[in-house]
């Protein structure tokens, strides 16, 4: 049964991801430029800015989450099977939050911007709405895999009743 309160939440559970590839994450400033952080790349925050350092494991990761949250909304027919797939991507997002904040800018840019002798101070964009997406896609995951085993719960005891 797809119209259960759990594909609704993994429903929202697959577009924060995908909403996610198109905001950006934030901006590095130096003393030469402004460069813009999205799940793509580090590019310069001008109009068709040159691109400086590629960043696709960011999306890779953010359309893994959110490929694993469709499986697992139509894979309702093995409630097991969906809990694994929800595990599974819980996982993958806390691999992809590691990235986005901290991998990339502490890391990542740090050896780039060092390497050219360049002092930079990195800042996030949007935080509130930053962190109110990452929030709600766990919340979302979390909610979703309890009511998925409160439901295999019910047919347990149904089960046990015949």
């Amino acid at each position: 049964m797809i119209q259960r309160i759990q594909s609704i939440f993994l429903l929202v559970a697959a577009i924060i991801p995908i909403v996610l590839l198109f905001i950006p994450f934030g901006y590095i400033d130096t003393e030469e430029a402004q460069f813009l952080f999205n799940s793509v790349s580090l590019k310069y925050n001008i109009p068709d800015g040159h691109t400086v350092v590629r960043v696709y494991y960011v999306a890779l990761c953010l359309v893994i989450c959110s490929a694993l949250s469709l499986i697992a909304l139509f894979s309702y027919k093995n409630r097991i099977r969906q809990t694994q797939i929800i595990s599974i991507n819980m996982i993958v997002y806390l691999v992809t939050l590691m990235l986005i904040l901290w991998l990339c800018p502490d890391v990542i840019f740090k050896k780039f911007f060092a390497a050219r002798s360049i002092d930079y101070t990195f800042q996030f964009a949007h935080k509130a709405v930053l962190l109110v997406m990452v929030f709600a896609e766990a919340v979302c995951l979390f909610l979703a895999n309890r009511f998925i085993k409160k439901d295999e719960a019910l047919v347990r005891s149904a089960d046990r009743l015949r």
